[in-house]
């Protein structure tokens, strides 16, 4: 087994958040990549791609029932904890509704031991006895859904970990192996999460589930699954759950990056999105969201189905997401200037950023964040980051998606935390912005936190339109709080307008 060490090492709140929104992002591109090639023979990884059409005539970057399952359960344990009857319930919702699903478009096939379970649960069978325990009920159903156990257990102490995962397959899968395929992912996902390599964390899974399963009575059966699982060498990505286990665990352990595991994942053909789903949440969890290539996850079909639990999870972490943080706009007053009665004037930050630093930890979508400011009727973001910056907060994307989506983005970067090294194409853009503001748009200046360089080019505006410097600092500061604070950029404002 080949063990990766160029994995993040920080084991902060960004870097968790991190890594638990790469675990289910991981999970669904994973899934959905895999798709086109399900039920195939072996394929050559360097021709397997994400955006491939196939299997079941889906659009692109459509995830399947693996992914759609996995979110049913991740809603459940983020909406009412752990409760297996409401993890029954969902599940037959993705059935009956098409619910977890992109644009609510339809639901794939699935393996007999699920369909069964499906049944058994809207007939009114308690969801702990739903999942069949027979040899024949050995298929991949429960493994493939249950990464939310460890993303929201992650703190949970082992044994009880190992137990609600059980509980958790027995939903669909009641069969020891099954159960054991389960907590040994699940054990495996919190290693990854607190930083473990990939052969720490198998061997801790492996000597933690045995510990119990003998000190314990009842786990006999489990106890000789578990050694099945410990002799198993076949890794032919089939749906038996112990060789998906092992195809999902190895292409994942030998990859060099979250793209590679996929890829070693689908090329050994058969249930390639499940094996692929499941070897995503593990590359997730353990390289961070941002590992994942940036086109296959903005290519993902559903994003607004996910996004928002997503989202929950972070907030978990102490994140501040779109969701329960809005993005806002400090808007400036114009009266007594010649633009009173014109458009409008604003601060707000970086939209999309991901970022811990002085105002907190943002983990914010760049989509939602630009719908708020179409919301909020903004026409123009003049915005003052680098190039670095946006690689930095994690939203290199930010010009390509907003040509695509608007608002309409200026961009003038100016080194954190220094003033414009031009000041003269800076009072140029300034003007600019005075006319926009005139013709009746609704401005807004960001920079990365919307305080000190956003604040020194609003205060250089309210000089252009004829207030003192002291008038003009002191009106940024009454709407927008903790801004133009640095000496250089209050004194760049104080010698408005700029000459070199």
């Amino acid at each position: 087994m080949k063990t990766n060490h160029n994995q993040p090492t920080a084991h902060d709140n960004f870097t968790l958040a991190s890594r638990l929104a790469g675990a289910v992002w991981g999970h669904l591109v994973g899934d959905a990549t895999g798709v086109p090639y399900e039920f195939t023979g072996p394929h050559d990884t360097a021709s397997i791609a994400f955006g491939a059409t196939g299997t079941w005539g889906k659009p692109a970057g459509t995830w399947s029932d693996d992914g759609a399952l996995m979110l049913a359960l991740l809603d459940s344990l983020l909406t009412v904890g752990f409760y297996p009857e409401d993890q029954g319930r969902r599940a037959v919702a993705w059935r009956d509704e098409r619910a977890y699903t992109p644009d609510n478009e339809g639901r794939f096939d699935i393996g007999g031991a699920t369909r069964d379970a499906l049944r058994n649960l809207s007939s009114g069978t308690p969801a702990i006895d739903a999942g069949r325990t027979d040899d024949h009920s050995c298929g991949n159903g429960s493994l493939m859904r249950i990464l939310p156990v460890a993303l929201v257990g992650r703190d949970l102490s082992a044994n009880q970990l190992i137990d609600r995962a059980h509980q958790a397959s027995r939903v669909t899968h009641g069969h020891p192996r099954c159960q054991v395929a389960c907590a040994l992912y699940c054990l495996a996902v919190v290693a990854l999460l607190a930083g473990k390599s990939p052969d720490k964390a198998l061997l801790g899974a492996f000597d933690t589930a045995g510990a119990l399963y003998r000190a314990e009575a009842g786990y006999e059966a489990h106890v000789a699954a578990l050694a099945e699982f410990n002799n198993w060498s076949e890794r032919s990505g089939r749906g038996f759950v112990i060789d998906s286990f092992w195809s999902a665990w190895d292409a994942f352990a030998g990859a060099a990056d979250y793209a590679d595991a996929i890829r070693r994942a689908i090329g050994y053909g058969n249930d390639t999105d499940t094996t692929a789903a499941i070897a995503g949440g593990l590359a997730g969890a353990y390289w961070g969201w941002d590992a994942i290539p940036l086109e296959w996850r903005r290519g993902m079909r559903g994003r607004d189905v996910a996004q928002p639990l997503v989202d929950q999870l972070v907030e978990g972490v102490g994140a501040k997401t779109s969701r329960v943080s809005p993005l806002r706009v400090n808007v400036m007053p114009l009266g007594g200037t010649e633009l009173e009665g014109t458009g409008q004037l604003g601060i707000t930050f970086l939209p999309g950023k991901k970022h811990d630093g002085y105002t907190g930890l943002h983990w914010r979508d760049l989509d939602a964040d630009l719908a708020r400011l179409r919301e909020l009727g903004v026409d123009t973001l003049f915005l003052l980051v680098e190039d670095s910056e946006l690689e930095f907060t994690h939203v290199p994307e930010l010009p390509d998606v907003m040509a695509a989506q608007g608002p309409e983005l200026i961009r003038f970067p100016v080194r954190d935390p220094r003033t414009p090294a031009d000041g003269v194409a800076y009072r140029a853009a300034v003007l600019d912005l005075i006319a926009r503001v005139k013709a009746g748009q609704h401005v807004a200046i960001a920079c990365r936190g919307g305080m000190d360089r956003s604040g020194m080019t609003a205060a250089c505006i309210y000089r252009e339109l004829g207030l003192s410097a002291d008038a003009a600092i002191a009106r940024v500061q009454a709407h927008r709080s903790h801004t133009i604070t640095l000496r250089d950029q209050q004194d760049f404002v104080r010698a408005w307008p700029p000459t070199v």
